[in-house]
């Protein structure tokens, strides 16, 4: 076939197929535009997500320091003092894990001697004298003691941070209560070799305790601790 007659037949052939040669260009524009168009609404949502997502937090940042904000407005309504709220803070901390840090009858007795001594109490305190009264013990003609803590095992220790809060204001004299995780376990089992079960004790312990402007501690009490006690083998 000759150039002159490929022609022609070239031009018969676009004739022919016009329609569905410009419906395909038609479609491959359309597919293009529409693969731009998505592209762009994509990239366009990722912006707003993440745009939202910067509000949510600055806005959350916001409701944070408006609460704290309130909160410190109250106090100072109330004539609380957080540099007080702080520093009694830690003295009772301090004091609670005097109380509840122990792993013998000796160290328990240590620990009540530490809190007299620290903390200006007597052995005529509701908290001494209820809530953690002195070790029974038998004693030999030597002297020796046996307490009852060392036959049994029990060991004890102050768990997470407690929490502390202050109940009542009056004149400088802050009185707060206090809720503690002690973990209470025993090792007698151990020690005697009779059986291979061990128990672990976790109570939460609600104490008062007031605090005058000079860091005196008084009105010490305290509700029995309360929880489950868990038994493993």
């Amino acid at each position: 076939m000759t150039e002159q007659t490929a022609a022609p037949t070239r031009r018969g052939f676009f004739r022919r197929n016009l329609s569905v040669l410009v419906t395909a260009a038609v479609l491959t524009v359309v597919a293009t535009a529409a693969g731009v168009t998505w592209s762009s609404r994509h990239a366009a949502l990722g912006e707003q997500e993440a745009q939202i997502n910067d509000v949510e937090g600055h806005l959350a940042g916001i409701r944070k320091k408006n609460a704290e904000q309130v909160n410190a407005d109250v106090m100072a309504a109330l004539g609380v003092s957080q540099n007080r709220l702080s520093t009694d803070g830690e003295r009772i901390r301090s004091l609670l894990s005097m109380a509840f840090t122990w792993d013998s009858g000796q160290s328990y007795e240590a620990a009540r001697e530490r809190l007299k001594s620290r903390f200006g109490l007597t052995e005529n305190e509701t908290f001494l004298k209820s809530f953690m009264p002195s070790s029974k013990f038998n004693e030999d003609s030597q002297g020796r003691r046996y307490y009852y803590i060392d036959t049994v095992g029990l060991n004890s220790a102050l768990g997470a941070d407690p929490d502390i809060e202050v109940v009542d204001v009056k004149a400088g004299i802050y009185t707060y209560a206090a809720l503690a995780d002690v973990e209470v376990t025993s090792d007698a089992v151990t020690q005697n070799k009779s059986s291979k079960a061990s128990v672990t004790a976790h109570r939460r312990a609600l104490l008062f305790v007031t605090v005058d402007a000079q860091g005196k501690v008084s009105n010490l009490s305290g509700v029995p601790a309360s929880g489950e006690t868990r038994y493993s083998g």
